[in-house]
């Protein structure tokens, strides 16, 4: 068996895609957030492997293993994103044989280049022993080490879905993707990322917070003074304390309901200066964002219940007796099994009727419900994430890693955020094409620019660069 032959894979996004995949190389899938990697890749052919049915005609498999689709770190780990994608690859390499298939969801995800670049060595020797692996990453490392390159795009969500290259290295450098664009040049690094702060967060950065002496896991006698109204990026090789400064910040100055419960303990900080300045912290976990068949972005930020609001009030379904539950999309309904009642579907907002705009995007939305402030509103969190191309009736376990962190993001947004706070997160580049960037950058600056602090963890070096304030942990 040389290859597989993938023909007509016909899920989520995906148009009719047909492709054939090398054995025995170092396969790497790229292109933008949401434009069908893992579609292709974990939806069909690792599901075909497993049993599952799905709509397309593949070949015959060679056993498939898989790690990292969607991976977060167990609660409780004391390990960073990183430190923990080390571990699992490192247990899965030794259990494969000869002419299996690995398939690796961003091995690089929370690394340095150099770790980055160890993982590629790893990846490149099971290669050289027999096995095959396909690799969908964002890292530049990986892309330059690749024996074949599959890009998807154009771009994302419906707009996507397409092979827009396949081939060999020496070919994709000389294509002129996106992908290629970014990676074989200092495009990402150079760009100053669009940011204009307030006044007020101008007027917060001459105010910090200090952590003295902070002894718990491998930091010892650690002091970290950062400044407030700012973006700061702590960085630095896996198992440096970036998790760990993370987590300590967090539970120090954690204010809400049941604070006692996450307090460090008595000895793990000495003292902490200018506690005062700061309100309270939030942590953007990279959980789930429904795991429910009916769950969408669109009720993840409420959007839903307001819509069905706007429609219950319309005066055709008063006339026909119609409440706000009548307007409740069920697990059949988003599956295409079931349509909303004849009674349901006449009632039009604007001449859409409630079924229709589940195939809507966030952009189209947005004209719709332009008369409706909170709605419109909601759904501008959304843009401003770069996720206007998502539909509203989009299932939010069919979101990509990068798709679902910036539906994260745009809930902070949607929040009263109060000032004073700190948010904190761990790799939020995680999933993000480097096109993506920017824009995860400007929506950071939103969350400052309401005199806030971000902490984050990551080692994007064009992350480092935008940020207002860098800590390297390899040189504490």
């Amino acid at each position: 068996m040389k290859s597989i032959i993938i023909k007509n894979a016909n899920i989520h996004n995906l148009k009719n895609v047909s492709v054939k995949i090398p054995l025995q190389k170092l396969v790497v899938v790229v292109g933008p957030s949401g434009s069908g990697k893992t579609s292709l890749i974990y939806d069909v052919l690792y599901k075909s492997s497993q049993g599952d049915k799905v709509e397309c005609s593949i070949s015959r498999l060679p056993n498939i293993f898989a790690i990292g689709q969607k991976v977060t770190v167990p609660k409780g780990l004391k390990a960073g994103l990183g430190e923990y994608n080390l571990q699992r690859l490192d247990r899965m390499v030794g259990n494969l044989k000869k002419n299996d298939l690995l398939i690796v969801d961003e091995p690089c995800a929370g690394l340095n280049a150099e770790e980055s670049v160890g993982v590629l060595n790893k990846l490149k020797k099971l290669v050289k022993s027999g096995k095959s692996v396909i690799a969908i990453e964002h890292s530049k490392e990986i892309i330059k080490g690749a024996d074949s390159i599959i890009e998807f795009g154009p771009k994302s969500g419906k707009y996507g879905g397409e092979i827009v290259f396949q081939g060999s290295l020496s070919r994709f450098k000389k294509s002129k993707s996106i992908t290629a664009d970014y990676v074989f040049s200092d495009k990402a690094k150079n760009i100053h990322y669009k940011r204009n702060p307030s006044q007020k967060a101008k007027a917060m950065q001459k105010k910090s917070v200090t952590l003295q002496k902070i002894n718990k896991n491998n930091l010892k006698n650690y002091t970290f003074k950062f400044p407030l109204g700012s973006l700061v990026c702590v960085f630095g090789s896996s198992g440096t304390g970036k998790s760990t400064i993370l987590n300590v910040v967090y539970s120090a100055l954690f204010k809400g309901k049941n604070a006692w419960k996450i307090r460090e303990k008595r000895g793990t900080i000495k003292a902490i200066i200018g506690k005062q300045n700061v309100r309270r912290t939030y942590l953007v976990e990279q959980t789930s964002i429904g795991k429910h068949p009916t769950s969408r972005p669109a009720t993840y930020l409420n959007i839903w219940d307001s819509i069905r609001d706007i429609y219950a009030n319309l005066p055709k379904s008063k006339k026909a007796g119609l409440k706000k539950s009548n307007f409740i999309v069920t697990k059949k309904i988003i599956e295409g099994k079931e349509g909303f009642s004849l009674k349901v579907s006449l009632v039009k907002y604007r001449g859409v009727g409630i079924g229709d705009l589940l195939e809507l995007t966030i952009d189209e939305a947005v004209k719709i419900f332009s008369d409706s402030k909170l709605v419109k509103r909601k759904l501008k969190f959304l843009q401003e994430a770069g996720l206007g191309y998502l539909t509203l009736g989009q299932k939010s376990d069919s979101l990509s890693g990068g798709e679902a962190q910036r539906v994260r993001l745009a809930k902070v947004l949607s929040k009263k955020l109060g000032d004073r706070c700190i948010y904190i997160l761990d790799t939020p580049t995680k999933g993000l094409h480097l096109s993506d960037l920017p824009v995860l950058v400007s929506v950071l600056q939103k969350i400052i620019d309401r005199n806030n602090t971000v902490l984050i963890a990551d080692n994007k070096i064009e992350i480092i660069n935008n940020s207002d304030y860098g800590v390297d942990m390899n040189k504490r």
